[in-house]
């Protein structure tokens, strides 16, 4: 019995040693694979667009790569996907209108991988901080900056600073880094990776990675409150285990900001990538207008969407999430079906197949559970008696 535990006990240590694999690498596995700008594949317009593949109407323009499989919810919660892309037109299906997520019970931030890959726990303090980067903090607006890019910091920086600057006002606490992570490659967000970290150990409860596209300027115009204003798009990374966690909260801001300012989100685009949304369940990447749209205009817009994440964590503090949420139960379950992935695979291996494997659960469970009624009383009085 006691060598059973043992090694049980040594099979879930080598799961969490692979589980930290995987963590660990995961990072370098983004760069070599994904790209969110656009490169030899890059379509003419230096943009995308997705249309409907049945009405051909366009549904959004990004200057991100678009994939197949791509999902996009646009401002009237249409939600579509990317069934072929030819060109420069990514063609997608309707799949209806959808309900946005409910205001859920809290998400557990300092989740397991958080934890595991900071190798120790979180600051805790009694404010909710908000932590503000830019994975590319050379983006600029030309009517405003000039240019649009500046390596030595754009505009995107300032407003990154106008939208703390809101929640300050909130009685936020908020961490704005004006780090640019140049140049604008492939590698930019292994490099705000880093920061990132750095706002997770001073406790960020979440992250926003601020943006701008690259598009037409009127893509990302619309009649807010009977005021033009410079919308703002969310986007949320398909390749990561907080997926889910993610996406509700990018619904959940929507949702919000839809009652206070109609129109002031433009959409949600699930793309391919990360964007280190695998961090932090309550992260999320926001594109601030596009490159040729006013500085000033994406400021005022982040000011307006300060109050939506307002009304977001001010409901927490009133006591409106209590307690570890169903979507942090969802992520946390796949933590335990990887885990118990790899468990299988290694136990196979060291049976040689799927036929023994089988028979030693079998046994050894018939075995745990006859202990756990009572029958193996006896063996467990005998190991105390030869303690005494």
């Amino acid at each position: 019995m006691v060598r059973v535990r043992k090694q049980l006990y040594r099979i879930i240590c080598l799961s969490i040693a692979f589980l930290s694999a995987i963590v660990m690498f995961a990072p370098s596995l983004e760069a070599a694979e994904f790209s969110d700008i656009l490169d030899e594949r890059s379509p003419e317009e230096g943009y995308y667009s997705m249309r409907d593949q049945e009405t051909e109407e366009i549904i959004m323009k990004t200057a991100r790569l678009v994939h197949v499989g791509d999902e996009y919810i646009n401002h009237d919660n249409i939600l579509y996907r990317v069934e072929r892309i030819e060109e420069d037109i990514a063609w997608a299906r309707n799949l209806g209108k959808i309900t946005l997520a409910d205001f859920e019970a809290e998400v557990f931030s300092n989740n397991i991988l958080h934890t595991s890959f900071l190798g120790g726990q979180k600051k805790q303090t009694g404010e909710t901080v908000l932590g503000i980067y830019h994975s590319h903090g050379a983006e600029s607006y030309v009517p405003s900056d000039g240019s649009d890019s500046i390596p030595q910091g754009g505009g995107i920086i300032d407003v990154g600073e106008s939208f703390a600057h809101a929640l300050e006002q909130k009685s936020f606490k908020i961490i704005h880094s004006n780090k640019t992570h140049v140049p604008h490659d492939a590698m930019a967000y292994q490099r705000s990776r880093r920061t990132a970290e750095e706002f997770l150990r001073s406790g960020a409860k979440a992250l926003f990675d601020v943006h701008r596209d690259a598009v037409p300027p009127e893509e990302y115009i619309d009649v807010v409150n009977n005021d033009e204003k410079v919308q703002i798009q969310f986007v949320v990374g398909r390749q990561n285990q907080n997926l889910e966690a993610n996406r509700d909260f990018a619904e959940n801001l929507k949702k919000i900001t839809d009652e206070k300012y109609p129109n002031l989100i433009k959409g949600i685009f699930m793309a391919n990538g990360s964007y280190n949304q695998d961090m932090l369940p309550m992260s999320i990447l926001l594109e601030v207008g596009a490159h040729e749209n006013t500085k000033e205009g994406a400021e005022e817009s982040v000011a307006l969407f300060a109050d939506a994440v307002g009304t977001y964590f001010g409901a927490e503090s009133k006591g409106a999430r209590e307690g570890l949420g169903m979507v942090a139960f969802r992520s946390a379950l796949w933590v335990i079906l990887i885990a118990a992935v790899a468990l299988g695979v290694y136990m196979l291996i060291g049976t040689g197949s799927v036929e023994e494997l089988r028979a030693k659960l079998t046994h050894f469970f018939k075995k745990e559970f006859a202990e756990f009624g009572g029958k193996g009383n006896k063996e467990g009085e005998g190991e105390g008696e030869g303690s005494e």
